[in-house]
């Protein structure tokens, strides 16, 4: 529903949809956090790029806004990654 809302009301009629997909580590640590595992991680600093945590892939329609300077994208779906 949200999806349509974006559609209808941001996008001008006609245009193309661009769809922007993330997945993000959320690290955390301890024995009872769901779904925690040792993803690999993009972000990471040194040799070892992997992290413990949560990873979350998030979708989201891009849209111009005039007032803005910059396409911004809207998020309209999140789920966490379980391995």
């Amino acid at each position: 529903m949200l999806t349509d809302v974006i559609v209808a009301r941001l996008l001008p009629a006609g245009s193309g949809i661009t769809i922007a997909v993330d997945d993000t580590l959320f690290k955390r640590s301890g024995k009872k956090v769901f779904g925690a595992t040792w993803p690999h991680d993009g972000a990471a600093k040194g040799l070892k790029p992997i992290g413990f945590g949560n990873c979350w892939v998030v979708a989201g329609i891009v849209v111009e806004l005039p007032f803005l300077s910059r396409p911004m994208c809207l998020p309209v779906l999140a789920q966490c990654r379980v391995a």
